[in-house]
């Protein structure tokens, strides 16, 4: 036995130990170009250069650590821009001018090519161009000059191009989702399919095309057209582009997250995004090292893929870890029980079980129902609360990340002052009222009246919690309300009041609605135990002298105090875990002044699809209420106890 112990130790002392460490993080730079959401992103071919075109005419260039170079404006919303080998810079534009500007911002050329210029691509000497135009079937080749060349009609209008740097392959993404690959003679050699609009598209140096899909799907296809590799995004993947020798696929998504993938569409790293801003742009340099990405909100990431990579590994390794230390710990107690039970002579049970088989046998449905409907889902938030969990699509490994979150969350801060509040309050009204109205009618000295008022209060149990809240939102509403009806007629008008709509008074108004909170479970288990007390008891203690007052303190409360601590747990559980009264009434609102830890779990829930965190939140609540129900039972004794 104590061979194991020392196991068990030594393995969970190697978990502490991968636990803690310090995870390799990627290196991530940071820069805005603006309010404008970005349209367009370029790195020149040694990274030291990148070009950011938006939304309000402009195109933004910076040095590799993001540092501001040079504007250039256009006469409406840059749609492309794309560097040559050179330095120089293709700029594309709704204004219907494709502009080709030098390293420091001097226009070489400027084509009008009459229609909006929806994309660019170039070989990345410049030698070949190609350029979409608004309502063409035709994508139009030009040369260095900018003058055409050739117009290729693909029977469909092309949503999306791009060229290899070494101008051998052209591709194009057509509205009908096809993606369709042209050689260097600019002759058809693929059509591929593709489920989605084609949103994103980038060719390599091979031939292989990666297209991007609004169906939250990354297409990988060779030139052979085989079988593509098939990645899936959390969302619409808005931006895709890969390195030069297709080792290295970035992506971006409309949630904002990013994505490495090699070049079979395994994923090698992953970012969660959303308070950046949705994806709009990404871009990589000529030997895979960095990555660029653009948002909606005009923020330009850079990032060094290597050591994305590593942090990536570091994590699934921590994740391997994790697994095989509760595997061994899992096996280290069935051996444990095994050994507890041979030792103590109870091996016989498996025996009895046995016997006793048909009858387990026909039990086994309803614990299979418990186990799946109560067990199974919360083991699963519990082991969800670890990831950024994305149901149907990808689930990443963060660790304690979501926690950690949870003491950084404004709401969720707010949200524990204001569930002490709740508690505080909470736990007398479960109490206080229910207890005198049980001894109140407890003393009544005929039965027949007993059995009315019980009779009375249980019947306001039919009315649903719903209407209840409704009839109470009601009561409290500032025009019509009865609360203020009362005020105004009574005099005191002035003291009339937006109750739930002022920050200072709503979480009080939430608190006194149930007024005279008479909780008819709370009342028929304070009877119940009232009516259990034996007689000789009592009537020993009125011949002592005892009062009522005597009786009630050093009878009544030490024979209740199980139900107490039942009450109190129960309460716990329902304040902490409650949120359906507050989203009817307030929603959190006015500002976040009712907010409490339950509404942001079902916000992130429901609304931010963000349910890793909504699981980690759910768990952080049982940690409190088993806590404070450990608390409960250790310190409260009942008469039984």
């Amino acid at each position: 036995m104590l061979r194991l112990s020392a196991m068990l130790s030594a393995v969970l002392s190697v978990f502490v130990l991968f636990a803690v460490s310090s995870p390799v993080f990627a290196a991530r730079t940071q820069w805005t170009a603006g309010q404008a959401q970005i349209t367009s992103l370029s790195v020149r071919a040694d990274g030291q250069a990148v070009a950011v075109g938006t939304y309000d005419a402009k195109v933004s260039v910076f040095d590799g650590d993001g540092q501001p170079l040079f504007d250039f404006k256009t006469q409406n919303v840059v749609t492309a821009t794309s560097y040559l080998s050179d330095g120089s810079l293709l700029i594309a534009s709704d204004d219907r001018h494709l502009y080709r500007i030098d390293s420091e911002g001097n226009v070489v050329w400027d084509r009008n090519l009459k229609r909006p210029v929806t994309g660019v691509a170039t070989a990345g000497d410049g030698s070949a161009i190609v350029a979409l135009l608004k309502g063409s079937k035709s994508a139009y080749v030009l040369d260095q000059n900018g003058q055409q060349l050739k117009e290729i009609d693909i029977g469909i209008q092309p949503r999306k191009v791009d060229m290899s740097s070494d101008g051998e392959w052209i591709a194009l993404g057509g509205s009908d989702q096809y993606i369709y690959l042209l050689d260097a003679s600019h002759e058809q050699v693929g059509k591929y399919s593709a489920s989605g609009t084609i949103d994103a598209l980038s060719v390599t140096d091979q031939g292989r095309v990666v297209a991007g899909t609004s169906s939250h799907q990354v297409f990988i296809f060779d030139r052979e057209g085989s079988e593509p590799a098939i990645f899936t995004a959390a969302d619409s993947v808005t931006a895709v582009a890969a390195t030069d020798d297709g080792r290295y696929v970035a992506v971006s998504d409309f949630a904002g997250n990013d994505y490495v993938l090699d070049g079979s569409g395994a994923q090698l790293w992953q970012a969660a995004g959303g308070k950046d801003g949705a994806g709009r742009a990404v871009a990589v340099s000529n030997d895979g090292s960095l990555l660029f990405k653009g948002s909606s909100t005009g923020l330009i990431q850079k990032l060094e893929i290597g050591s994305a990579i590593a942090g990536a590994k570091h994590k699934a390794l921590q994740t391997r870890i994790v697994a095989l230390v509760v595997t061994v710990v899992a096996a280290g107690l069935l051996a444990w029980l095994f050994y507890f039970l041979k030792k103590s002579n109870r091996l016989g049970i498996f025996g009895a079980i046995w016997r006793e088989r048909f009858s387990y046998l026909m039990l086994l449905p309803t614990f299979g129902l418990i186990g799946m409907f109560l067990y199974y889902p919360a083991f699963s938030g519990l082991f969800h609360s670890f990831y950024d969990w994305k149901p149907g699509g990808r689930s990443t490994f963060v660790g304690l990340a979501n926690y950690r979150r949870m003491f950084g969350d404004p709401y969720v801060i707010k949200g524990l002052g204001n569930l002490s509040l709740l508690m505080i309050t909470g736990l007398f009204k479960t109490i206080i009222p229910p207890l005198i109205v049980a001894e109140l009618i407890y003393y009544l000295r005929r039965k027949g009246a007993q059995y009315w008022f019980r009779t009375a209060f249980v019947v306001s149990m039919i009315i649903p919690s719903v209407a209840s809240l409704l009839i109470w939102q009601n009561f409290y509403d500032p025009n019509v309300g009865l609360l203020n009806q009362v005020l105004h007629a009574i005099g005191l008008g002035g003291w009339a009041h937006s109750w739930l709509g002022d920050p200072h008074t709503a979480i009080w108004a939430i608190i006194f609605m149930g007024f005279p909170f008479i909780g008819i479970m709370s009342l028929l288990l304070f009877y119940a135990g009232l009516i259990s007390i034996p007689q000789d008891a009592i009537e020993s203690a009125k011949i002592d002298g005892a009062g009522a007052a005597r009786i009630i303190r050093s009878l009544h409360l030490p024979f209740l105090a199980g139900q107490m601590k039942l009450l109190i747990i129960l309460a716990f559980i329902g304040i902490i875990q409650d949120f359906g009264s507050i989203l009817i009434v307030t929603r959190g609102g006015p500002l976040d002044s009712t907010y409490v830890p339950a509404l942001q779990m079902y916000f992130a829930a429901t609304q931010f699809n963000d349910l890793g965190y909504a699981s980690a939140l759910g768990v952080a609540m049982f940690a409190i209420i088993l806590a404070l129900t450990i608390v409960n039972m250790k310190f409260m004794k009942s008469a039984t106890d």
